[in-house]
């Protein structure tokens, strides 16, 4: 039996990295508990239930320590002041493209609305993506 918890732990190992989202890793950690189990003699629900117990526990004591550790730090700027200000529109901002003036610059634009926003109007600025402002139309 012991071979079947290093088979499940291979597989388990391999979609983690494949993915490195630490979904499966939690497992990995519970098949090892299974397969120590085994190479003990336990029967399999035992094995099993270490398998079960470790895992979760390792879920729950590990997870938050390892978001921090592999959270990618985000690095606030200067623009990012310039969510929830007003801008003016430059160009109709649409779903793909426009232009909006904010902060005394030209930027490029795109709303989420269902509608373009014609130019000419006053726009919100939701958020910064790379280059552009996403923009929602401005309720005057």
């Amino acid at each position: 039996m012991m071979w079947v918890w290093l088979g499940i732990f291979i597989v388990l190992a391999v979609i983690e990295g494949l993915t490195y989202n630490l979904v499966t890793i939690w497992f990995c950690i519970g098949a090892i508990a299974g397969m120590i189990a085994a190479a003990f003699g336990a029967p399999f629900w035992i094995q099993a239930i270490c398998c079960v117990i470790v895992a979760f526990a390792s879920l729950f004591a590990l997870k938050p320590y390892m978001e921090k550790v592999v959270a990618p730090k985000l690095t606030k700027t200067n623009l990012d002041r310039l969510e929830g200000m007003t801008a003016i529109v430059l160009e109709e901002v649409g779903h793909l493209a426009g232009a909006v003036k904010a902060d005394g610059k030209e930027w490029n634009a795109r709303s989420n609305d269902a509608n373009a926003i014609p130019a000419g109007l006053p726009c919100k600025i939701v958020k910064l993506d790379g280059n552009k402002l996403i923009v929602t139309a401005e309720n005057i």
